[in-house]
């Protein structure tokens, strides 16, 4: 899998993902529907807060990424494109966050800024074990 979930344990996954549910704006997704689309401007990212997405880079599936996935921050940190296409694989609920949230997210909470770090971690190491 290409994605960082929110936390290791229960504990701060729980209230990490409360408070970004509190800042963030829920969106909810029918299966198929597409949250993103690789290429297409990019100024949110978004958590999972139930159900689970497929995430595909070229056509190519990369995976599946259930409850506390991170999306989309690439785009947000550095005002790219989205790097991937990421669709609904079941009913989901996502916290939408946009840059202003985003900065709020990470001053208030430094545990919510190590988690964003750890998931581009994650996915960094994962695209190097494929080359």
């Amino acid at each position: 899998m290409l994605v960082g979930n929110i936390g290791s344990g229960r504990q701060v996954e729980s209230s990490l993902l409360n408070m970004v549910q509190t800042v963030g704006s829920p969106r909810t997704y029918e299966p198929g529907e597409k949250v993103f689309i690789e290429g297409s401007p990019g100024t949110t990212m978004y958590v999972v807060l139930d159900g689970n997405i497929e995430i595909s880079v070229g056509g190519k599936f990369m995976g599946v990424a259930g409850r506390g996935a991170i999306i989309g921050e690439m785009a947000l940190i550095d005002s790219s494109t989205r790097s991937a296409t990421v669709v609904a694989k079941d009913y989901c609920v996502l916290a939408q966050v946009n840059h202003s949230q985003f900065l709020s997210l990470m001053e208030k909470a430094p545990s919510f800024s190590l988690c964003v770090m750890k998931s581009l971690v994650t996915r960094l190491r994962n695209v190097d074990a494929m080359i």
